[in-house]
């Protein structure tokens, strides 16, 4: 078989396996998807957050702002660093006091305007979509040529 073959038949066997995780773990209520009915470690969840921290969009960023603007390109790495630590220990404790798992939620309760949760949802929708976006767009290349496609399906 050839390692294209060997390269499909892993990733289709991968899949499967987390499809089947995914099934055999499946949850009936809101508290269990969105925090794992309180389950998860501290320190897991800690791992958690710092590798979507450190995700590909985010580490290419930051490397091309520090490799452009020196030391200042660093203080940018400093604000995004300080800034999400902040963001979550200031906002996850309300979150959690009011019962609620997204921030949309939260604001158009604590605000008491179906306007404001309105806003929060087009805002939180535009911030994922660029951020998928870019991570999509990063990540295309790696898995393009681990399964030897090359860069001749439309890449720049």
């Amino acid at each position: 078989m050839s390692v294209q073959t060997w390269t499909f038949l892993f990733v289709g066997i991968t899949f499967s396996i987390y499809l089947a995780i995914a099934w055999l773990s499946r949850v009936s209520d809101t508290k269990g998807f969105y925090v794992a009915g309180q389950g998860i470690p501290a320190i897991a969840n800690g791992m958690a957050t710092a590798a979507d921290w450190m995700s590909a969009a985010s580490f290419i960023s930051m490397a091309g702002l520090i490799s452009t603007l020196g030391y200042a390109g660093g203080m940018y790495l400093m604000g995004w660093t300080g800034g999400y630590v902040l963001l979550a220990l200031l906002l996850a404790p309300y979150l959690r006091k009011f019962g609620h798992y997204t921030v949309p939620d939260f604001i158009g309760d604590r605000f008491r305007s179906d306007t404001a949760r309105v806003v929060a949802v087009i805002c939180a929708v535009f911030v994922s979509f660029t951020y998928v976006a870019f991570q999509a767009l990063k990540s295309r290349t790696p898995c393009w040529t681990m399964i030897r496609l090359g860069k001749s399906l439309g890449s720049n």
